[in-house]
């Protein structure tokens, strides 16, 4: 999500795309606007999911300081980070309004905010302007592209979710999603062979997708292929079972 084609420092590494890439898996580019140094320890307590001490300091900074776009885009991202998502749009809603200079990239999590809080037109809005700044960012490709399938527009979808593969050449994690969610494009089209190869890409460069493996196991189901669908099943509860081990705890009570 980010501007030029240059490394980066160590310091805008540490101070902002270590926790972009810890929180959104977007691509490691160079920024225009880095985050202030002095906000380091903020950005690191972010990180490590500290996000109550990082609010804590991040409100005695401002007290000190006075407000500014990167201090409230960090209040914002630390609700984003707790998944607090209507407290997110609140804070990055105002590192969007305040004076100074814009902090951009807050569009996109503001986009992602929405989003989950099922706000498609706002969230829609943010990611095209984001898009429209730095283009062919491929996250929020992936997400316009998401919410094309949603809204039922594959043709779009399809357009959205290529390019963003493409601009995820060197981001795994992101080409592996966007494939994933090509190919249920296709399943919705009957594609049905075009589907199964691009969710095997995708699986190849991610097993923990399991939503994959399941819709992979319905579309080989669909093609007659049963014994692939039922090791896609077990595949599927593998890799929930690594990702979402919290879904298969039980509470143990006393005897």
């Amino acid at each position: 999500m980010l501007l030029t084609e240059k490394q980066f420092s160590l310091e805008a590494k540490t101070l902002l795309f270590a926790l972009i890439l810890v929180i959104a898996g977007c691509e490691q580019q160079q920024a225009d606007i880095n985050l202030d140094s002095a906000l380091k320890t903020h950005v690191q307590l972010i990180q490590e999911g500290n996000t109550g001490s990082a609010r804590v300091r991040l409100r005695q900074y401002m007290e000190a300081e006075g407000e500014s776009s990167q201090t409230l885009f960090l209040m914002g991202l630390s609700y984003h980070h707790d998944k607090q998502y209507a407290k997110a749009v609140h804070w990055f809603s105002k590192a969007e309004e305040t004076d100074g200079p814009a902090y951009p990239h807050t569009r996109h999590f503001l986009g992602w905010s929405h989003f989950y809080l099922g706000n498609i037109g706002e969230s829609k809005a943010n990611f095209k302007n984001y898009i429209a700044w730095k283009k062919d960012e491929p996250d929020s490709l992936f997400a316009l592209g998401l919410i094309a399938t949603e809204e039922g527009d594959f043709v779009q979808a399809e357009e959205l979710l290529r390019r963003a593969i493409v601009a995820a050449a060197s981001n795994v994690a992101i080409q592996a999603k966007a494939k994933a969610r090509l190919a249920d494009v296709f399943a919705e089209d009957g594609r049905w062979d075009e589907a199964i190869g691009l969710y095997q890409e995708a699986l190849q460069q991610n097993p923990d997708l399991y939503e994959a493996w399941h819709r992979y196991g319905f579309a080989l189901a669909r093609i007659g292929k049963n014994d692939e669908a039922a090791r896609a099943a077990k595949q599927c509860t593998l890799a929930r079972r690594r990702v979402r081990p919290d879904l298969y705890q039980t509470t143990r009570f006393p005897e």
